[in-house]
């Protein structure tokens, strides 16, 4: 009978067969950090990985004592320790008990974080500068190696479309490769509609010219857009950040770069069948037309169907003028309204019921300071003025009181 696992038991099973296995023991990893966290208690977590991969790591406090320099993401480093489940979760993860950096890998990585960084600010990376892609180009420039399987794929792909194909010859790997590329796209220019840059896949060191600044601002300055096809799906360079579109290989990018000639038959004779449908319904409607009017428009018909237009027009200019002269009432009514309110509240209603407003030449007087006695004030009424002299000032207190 089968045996059923609870899933502690399955990883705690995981576990012993990790432990039991001296392979996973006392070995070396190398790799690219990324995912770093320093937590607070001291241990660090963090993610190793290269192209194809990744694991989990986690270095604890007391092993961390040996580092010589600060973890960060993007570094290159190799790990000493030992692989484990961490049985809660359970994740396979490397326990590291030391890490030193890999000096040539890494400083090249950050050389060429650097340059990334330095073009990005540029704008050279930028998506709004992105050239859309000609529809039916006539001119195809292509830089890469004429010897390279890059260049039959592409053109094999490309097939019998009817494009004048310019090859345009680089050296692709190697010293002295960025700037044969440089040159090549710079032989391009005004001469082609859509230009493919490609080359076959390779290790890092086959592919680095294509992360040469000299490449990325000849990408940037070529007058059409650019495809970068270089390496395989999972390379990724900073041409393919400065280039207009990238493809996964060179023989997606001669997909791209023209339509599919077949596709395009089809298209036309689907839109042909459409057409020839659209015509033949149209002038069967138009046939109907014609006979209905035929059949039910004469002369008397038409003055007939005048003369009840212009009884309605002149039904439609009665209730037009019946219903100007209710909204000039109505406006007229609410102006009416709007003046009582306005008066019964304006300082002229307010004198009105015994009240006065007293000033001096300086402005109103709101309070018994704000005159002195022997001063002239002047009292607006509600119905006239009086100029008065002052003969005692006195507060509010003392009024009262």
């Amino acid at each position: 009978m089968t045996q059923i696992f609870t899933v502690t038991d399955l990883n705690q099973r995981i576990a012993d067969r990790l432990d039991s296995d001296p392979r996973l023991h006392d070995l070396w990893a190398r790799g690219e950090v990324s995912n770093y966290l320093h937590h607070r208690s001291g241990h660090r977590y963090f993610t190793l990985k290269d192209q194809g991969s990744q694991i989990s790591c986690v270095l604890f406090k007391g092993s961390a004592l040996s580092l010589d320099f600060e973890l960060s993401d993007g570094k290159n480093v190799m790990v000493y320790g030992d692989v484990a489940v961490y049985r809660p979760q359970g994740r396979v993860q490397l326990v590291a008990r030391a890490v030193k950096q890999d000096e040539g890998l890494g400083f090249r990585h950050l050389q060429l974080e650097a340059l990334k960084k330095k073009l990005a600010g540029e704008g050279l990376f930028a998506l709004e500068r992105k050239r859309a892609l000609p529809l039916y180009p006539e001119r195809i420039g292509i830089v890469t190696s004429p010897q390279g399987a890059a260049l039959q794929d592409v053109l094999r792909t490309l097939g019998t479309y009817p494009a004048r194909i310019i090859i345009s010859p680089a050296q692709v790997q190697g010293e002295g490769a960025e700037v044969s590329v440089a040159s090549a796209l710079f032989a391009l220019k005004g001469r082609a509609d859509v230009i493919i840059v490609c080359r076959g896949g390779g290790s890092a060191e086959d592919l680095w010219c294509f992360n040469s600044e000299i490449v990325a601002r000849a990408i940037f300055a070529c007058d059409v857009p650019v495809i970068s096809a270089v390496g395989h799906e999972t390379d990724v360079t900073i041409a393919d950040y400065v280039a207009d579109m990238r493809a996964a290989t060179p023989t997606a990018a001669a997909k791209i770069a023209v339509p599919d000639v077949e596709e395009i038959k089809e298209g036309l004779r689907t839109a042909r069948v459409r057409i020839m449908r659209a015509l033949w319904t149209n002038l069967e409607r138009k046939e109907e037309r014609l006979e209905y009017l035929k059949h039910n428009v004469s002369a008397k018909r038409m003055y007939s169907l005048a003369r009840d237009a212009r009884q309605r027009l002149d039904i439609l200019c009665q209730r037009l003028d019946g219903a100007q002269a209710g909204q000039m009432q109505n406006l007229k009514s609410r102006l009416k309204l709007s003046e009582g309110r306005l008066a019964s509240v304006g300082p002229r209603a307010t004198l009105q019921r015994g009240y006065a407003i007293a000033r001096t030449q300086k402005g109103l007087i709101l309070q018994a300071k704000d005159a002195r006695p022997g001063e002239e004030i002047e009292l607006i009424l509600g119905q006239g003025r009086l100029l008065c002299r002052v003969l005692e000032c006195r507060d509010d207190n003392e009024v009262l009181g």
